[in-house]
């Protein structure tokens, strides 16, 4: 009698501990998989976040197509210049699915000028001047418009915005 109560207490002894360590593993891979899906959800916030600061300027707004002037094109093509060199690119890099380097083209007329991003601060200015203001055949000024006429490039590995293209109105 003596022996079989030892061997119930070990038997229980026993259920305890393998009931233990089967929580802990539950709480384990419930505790797991809920970081992971913050750290997706965080992932997902930062991407939107960067991209937005590309992709406000596609698209409409309000039923009308987004317009901006060649001040905001250089202000975005100042920005993917900073974003490239933070990324360690030195040099212009061909559009990828895997790269983080960023392209802004602009069309003014049939013209078409890649790579603004690369375009030092005096070339940038340059192209201010010659883009900012228009005249009409009265002599009239009025200040040049743009609109992103195709879909901005969107990394399909890296999902962040690599390329948009400007085009003159």
């Amino acid at each position: 009698m003596e022996n079989a109560s030892k061997a119930l207490i070990m038997a229980a002894e026993i259920l305890l501990g393998v009931m233990i360590i089967s929580i802990g593993v539950y709480l384990f891979n419930t505790l797991g998989s809920y970081s992971s899906e913050t750290t997706s959800q965080i992932e997902d916030a930062q991407i939107a976040q960067f991209n937005d600061q590309f992709l406000k300027y596609y698209g409409t707004s309000g039923g009308e197509t987004i317009k901006c002037t060649i001040h905001t094109i250089v202000g975005l093509a100042n920005l993917a210049q900073r974003i490239n060199t933070e990324n360690g690119f030195t040099e212009i890099e061909p559009i990828s699915d895997n790269s983080y380097y960023i392209q802004i083209d602009l069309k003014v007329g049939a013209t078409t000028i890649k790579n603004i991003e690369a375009l030092t601060q005096d070339e940038l200015i340059n192209l201010i001047k010659e883009n900012d203001v228009m005249t009409d055949d009265e002599g009239s000024a009025s200040t040049k418009l743009f609109i992103c006429d195709e879909e901005p490039g969107i990394g399909k590995n890296t999902r962040r915005v690599n390329y948009m293209k400007f085009v003159e109105i």
